[in-house]
């Protein structure tokens, strides 16, 4: 059985997250999990693709049926 979120990649801006939650869910969650500094928050990023290219969000590559990855920034 595959984790409902894991938070793969945090910096200090921004933020990759795995999950078969909704958006808001998952947004809920990762503020909850890597609270930021000075009342910042994390929100889905207006980037319409990752670094590499994917879509934002995008299938995962294990999960494709259930899961996305999203990207956040604060």
């Amino acid at each position: 059985m595959s984790k409902d979120f894991e938070a793969y990649a945090v910096g200090i801006i921004s933020a990759s997250v795995c999950t078969s939650l909704p958006l808001e869910e998952a947004m809920k969650r990762l503020n909850e999990q890597e609270p930021l500094d000075g009342g910042l928050r994390w929100e889905k990023s207006t980037d319409k693709t990752f670094k590499s290219g994917q879509p934002n969000p995008c299938p995962c590559e294990q999960n494709p049926k259930t899961h996305k990855h999203y990207l956040f920034n604060c």
